[in-house]
């Protein structure tokens, strides 16, 4: 009977409890929000000041240590800048909020800031060796160290939020036995009616509140399995009955969206893994009850569109471009090669004529014999044999590797200043070559060696063009515990400033455009950093060029 009333006249019915009930019922309701909302406030500010050291110092942290050790693992000088103000930027941003921590907190920040440093001294020094060495070590150290003490710290904010949360829930339970105390005088106080009013309206309430709670929590974070499990199990036909089926209605109607809105963004993640494997032919197609939802899918399906299109037209223009780059290449590799063939044949040819000149002589004065003019052929067959020998040598340095293979480093080396050696005799070029034994890499042999060619000739090109005195170009070949150093310099003058960030790019040349391509260089870095996976980069020296090339070696 009770069910079927409204809220109204339930009241109506309870107020035979008299003013008095209802007044201390009313003040104990007041003190216990009152010290409720004291302490929900107490856990919030306790957990704030969790996610606070979580936010502002563990994270950045983090990343500052993650962004050190990409420094270190850098493959070029322009990477290495570009991590390095990285950390110097987040050092400033970080450092201001450490200083307001305690002081043991603030020295030890300090002091893995001075490792951190010590690691860029180590690059700046050439030694990332010793870089490696220390990020693994003391920095790892003290960056364990430094996490140890802000866990503490959070540990102990999470001990304090815990100790208020258990405070405030004896405190409820406190409240909860004392108002049921005083439920029970009234009830004993007052008439049989008025207290199974009373306990039919508390209990609406608690479902409703029940309810209201769980239905705000999943609206922070929806999920399916909670929409599910959401329900009021109310059936009284009063206000509060009313809004229990309201509810039940609106979870069913969120829960119904969201698994519509679920359907694409599983979709737009299934595409955008799709998208890292290279598969650009996937679209959208499920659509969602949000419009915001449904705008994203269009505009990712435009994105889409617009990136398989220009990657397309990339593909088109880059294919053009390298079918381009190896025909020039093939024509200054065979112009070089005629160039070399010439200085490699100028002795030779001048043996032959000096022997024809004396053959010419001995004929004119009759002192011509047949043994005399055997031995003068013979002579002669040797030279030309040593001239055939040199083509073939330059056939084979020139024929591309089909596989990769390993080889020595220092024998690929040889190779290439051979071909270089009589143009560099004519123009009295010191050439300096320091070896080293086993230096043993995986790669295309002739490639490496052509690559070590386009270095040399470039560096022979400048001393020539520039009328340097005393020209020489020194080359080593040094053997770390993982790497194979090879260092190649001249004294030329070095490159312009303005010129040494683009050395390496396609097409771009100093030399005159008779004289130069514009594409060695290009297909030299290509070669060591595509096909070989080391790194070349080149500096100024007080003298001239450095060029560093750095190859991973093989046991």
């Amino acid at each position: 009977m009770i069910k079927y009333l409204s809220i109204r006249l339930k009241f109506l019915l309870m107020a035979s409890l008299g003013v008095c009930s209802i007044v201390t019922l009313s003040f104990l309701a007041f003190d216990i929000t009152q010290k409720g909302v004291v302490n929900v406030n107490n856990v919030f500010e306790g957990s704030k000041r969790v996610q606070t050291i979580q936010q502002t110092y563990i994270l950045p942290l983090f990343k500052l240590r993650e962004q050190s050790l990409s420094l270190i693992m850098a493959p070029n000088e322009d990477l290495r800048k570009d991590i390095l103000r990285t950390i110097n930027a987040m050092y400033q941003k970080m450092d201001e909020p450490f200083q307001h921590l305690p002081k043991n907190v603030y020295d030890q920040w300090q002091n893995y800031v001075t490792l951190i440093r010590a690691n860029q001294s180590y690059l700046k020094d050439d030694f990332e060796e010793g870089a490696f060495i220390n990020a693994n070590t003391v920095e790892r150290d003290q960056f364990y160290a430094l996490m140890d003490s802000l866990d503490e710290m959070q540990q102990n904010e999470l001990s304090h939020a815990s100790d208020t949360f258990a405070k405030a829930n004896k405190e409820a339970n406190n409240s909860r036995y004392f108002i049921v105390v005083w439920l029970i005088v009234i009830i004993v106080l007052t008439l049989l009616i008025g207290s199974y009013i009373a306990k039919n309206i508390v209990d609406s309430i608690l479902h409703v509140s029940k309810g209201l709670r769980e239905f705000f929590d999943y609206l922070k974070s929806p999920s399916t399995e909670e929409a599910t499990r959401i329900h009021i199990p109310l059936n009284n036909k009063d206000e509060l009955g009313d809004m229990a089926r309201r509810i039940n209605k609106n979870i069913e109607i969120i829960q119904a969206n969201l698994e519509q809105d679920s359907k694409l963004i599983e979709d737009a993640t299934n595409v955008v893994e799709d998208l890292k494997l290279g598969n650009l032919d996937r679209r959208l197609v499920a659509r969602a009850n949000s419009d915001q939802l449904n705008l994203l899918k269009a505009v990712m399906n435009e994105m889409l569109d617009n990136l398989e299109f220009r990657i397309q037209q990339e593909i088109n223009e880059r294919t053009r471009q390298e079918q381009l780059l190896i025909q020039q290449s093939k024509l200054a590799a065979m112009g070089n090669m005629i160039g070399n063939i010439a200085h490699q044949w100028r002795q030779p040819l001048g043996e032959i004529n000096a022997l024809l000149m004396i053959i010419q002589v001995r004929r004119h004065f009759e002192d011509f014999t047949e043994e005399f003019l055997n031995a003068k052929i013979e002579e002669c067959n040797r030279i030309t044999e040593y001239m055939s020998n040199t083509i073939s040598d330059f056939q084979n340095f020139f024929k591309p590797s089909k596989a990769k293979e390993i080889f020595d480093v220092t024998h690929a080396c040889e190779r290439a200043s051979s071909i270089l050696q009589a143009s560099l005799k004519y123009h009295s070029i010191e050439f300096r070559l320091e070896k080293s034994e086993g230096a043993q890499v995986l790669g295309y042999p002739n490639e490496f060696a052509q690559a070590i060619l386009n270095v040399l000739s470039n560096a022979k090109d400048v001393l020539i063009e520039r009328q340097i005195e005393a020209p020489y170009i020194a080359m080593s070949v040094k053997n770390g515990k993982r790497y194979t150093l090879i260092k190649i310099e001249d004294n030329g003058g070095g490159i312009a400033a303005e010129h040494i960030e683009r050395i390496f790019e396609p097409y771009f040349t100093t030399k005159h455009a008779k004289q130069g391509t514009g594409i060695g260089l290009y297909m030299t870095k290509m070669i060591i950093e595509n096909n070989m996976n080391g790194i070349i980069n080149v500096s100024n020296t007080n003298y001239g060029a450095l060029f560093t090339i750095k190859l991973k070696r093989e046991s």
